[in-house]
């Protein structure tokens, strides 16, 4: 079983990143379950969101205790609280970071493999300025670049589930733009 968990803020689509990469991974077969663990509920507010992948039925139902992935949409959440806290030794993390600067190097003592990609900057590039990024597509595909168990074409073909047809070229787009733009620190 592979389990992940996304942190986000309210508005960035962490719950939603959770759903199509849930439904990308059913439509490749696996067994899939997501769902979301909210604060307060509002634009801004930290958002976590959990997702299990299996070949077999999952039975368990409780919220991801010891992650395989985190994802972290939004770098500053680091100043609330320390998203690779409880990451398996042999984890990965991906963090939405700017190019060009190097993450802190104590981060890699935590895990495995250290990825980045600077999903704030190609979401304005796509969708334009907005408060906060809406960074999710972005970073579905770079994830994708990162695990073997989750095609792009797969979340490709999840989006029309999630998104109206005159988002979907965009978010196409973008879910390009994160799987060519996804750099490894380690």
């Amino acid at each position: 079983m592979k389990e992940i968990k996304i942190f986000g803020r309210g508005g960035q689509g962490a719950v939603m990143a959770s759903q199509i990469l849930a439904t990308a991974a059913f439509l490749q077969g696996y067994w899939a379950q997501t769902f979301p663990q909210y604060g307060a509920e509002r634009r801004g507010a930290p958002v976590i969101a959990y997702v299990r992948l299996d070949n077999e039925p999952i039975p368990i139902r409780s919220k991801v205790y010891s992650p395989d992935v985190v994802i972290v949409m939004d770098f500053n959440l680091f100043k609330m609280v320390n998203p690779l806290a409880d990451i398996r030794p042999d984890g990965m993390a991906l963090l939405n970071y700017p190019d060009g600067s190097e993450p802190p190097r104590n981060l890699l003592e935590k895990m495995g493999r250290l990825l980045t990609v600077d999903a704030s900057i190609l979401a304005h590039e796509i969708y334009g300025k907005t408060a906060i990024p809406i960074t999710n597509i972005v970073i579905l595909g770079a994830l994708c670049a990162a695990l073997p168990d989750i095609s792009l074409d797969s979340v490709l073909k999840a989006l029309p589930d999630f998104l109206p047809g005159d988002k979907l070229k965009m978010n196409r787009k973008a879910a390009q733009m994160g799987f060519e733009n996804l750099r490894e620190v380690s």
